[in-house]
């Protein structure tokens, strides 16, 4: 006897499944977002869920795939505090063109800021390798 109950399924865009940059893992892990898109609270799982559904041992992993998505115009998301998931969005929303530009500059901030502290440790260790005194105008 034939079950007559369909499956659900997923579509996805042609340019996701062309894209010879992405890898298999950020195609599924974005295959993975779109297919939680329809949940109650809207798409907000977290780093573990993701990392266990795609068998990713290491977060960096995962991020690295998530940021990739991201500067594809594929997904952005949104933090929602200390303690709680991300929101994902995607390129059909209504808000994504702000979350998207609002990421990309907190992006710029945050590699200025990171280069400042690379910086002033590498200043740091050759003063003190050097021995020599700064002085603070």
């Amino acid at each position: 006897m034939k079950n007559n109950t369909l499956e659900p399924f997923l579509k996805v865009e042609h340019s996701l499944l062309d894209n010879e940059v992405l890898t298999p893992v950020e195609k599924c892990l974005y295959m993975l977002l779109r297919r939680l898109k329809t949940a109650v609270r809207g798409c907000t799982p977290s780093h573990a869920y993701l990392k266990r559904k795609l068998k990713i041992k290491d977060k960096r992993t995962l991020v690295r795939a998530l940021d990739k998505l991201q500067l594809f115009g594929y997904i952005t998301w949104r933090n929602r505090g200390k303690n709680m998931t991300n929101k994902y969005h995607f390129r059909e929303d209504e808000d994504f063109q702000f979350i998207l530009q609002s990421n990309l500059k907190l992006r710029n901030i945050m590699s200025q800021k990171q280069k400042q502290v690379y910086n002033q440790k590498l200043r740091d260790k050759f003063v003190n390798k050097k021995g020599i005194k700064v002085i603070n105008c």
